[in-house]
């Protein structure tokens, strides 16, 4: 972890396991927004339905964005008789991560074409039969320049695959973007 501010050169991996699966790690559960799989202490092996819906490598690190709206409270300067802003309240927030990765995944596929989950089993998927919505437990794990951990994000969210962009050397590079949703188990780790 970072001391003192610094400019970081870094490197993103991600992980994720979608809503309504089974896990094994820390004990058995169903994916949800109160169950979070995860290693069973810390520096253990992570569950294995981390790996099994792969998102690829990252291209591009992460680009985070913050939304919201401002009230402007106003109130008046004592004995002037102007009214100038006291307080300025945010109640309504978002937030949202986009990222290129450098593979075509089952989950870019599932994602960009509103399908159900693809299996490792199945050979074939259907375009706009699923939900429309994938929702999950994202794991971000952001590294600095020499490999150390500077930020762990688990967020549960809504996944969407905004485009499957083919670049110039005709690789199709999936971009993601995660809208974070409420969890009381979400959080970051730095």
């Amino acid at each position: 972890m970072q001391a003192q501010p610094s400019v970081i050169t870094t490197g993103d991996f991600l992980y994720f396991a979608p809503a309504g699966k089974a896990f094994v790690l820390p004990a058995a559960g169903i994916v949800s927004a109160t169950s979070m799989p995860g290693p069973l202490n810390a520096g253990d092996p992570p569950d294995a339905i981390w790996t099994t819906y792969a998102l690829g490598t990252v291209k591009k690190p992460a680009v985070d964005k913050f939304e919201g709206k401002a009230i402007e409270v106003k109130s008046p300067m004592p004995g002037t008789g102007i009214i100038v802003t006291s307080q300025i309240l945010r109640p309504e927030r978002g937030l949202t991560m986009e990222v290129e990765m450098n593979e075509l995944s089952r989950l870019a596929l599932a994602g960009f074409y509103k399908s159900d989950l693809i299996e490792i089993a199945d050979t074939s998927f259907h375009p706009l039969g699923g939900a429309g919505s994938i929702t999950g437990w994202l794991k971000r794990q952001r590294y600095d320049g020499i490999n150390g951990a500077y930020i762990v994000d688990n967020w549960w969210v809504d996944l969407d695959v905004t485009d499957l962009s083919v670049n110039d050397t005709n690789t199709i590079n999936p971009k993601f973007k995660f809208t974070w949703l409420y969890s009381a188990l979400a959080g970051s780790a730095i």
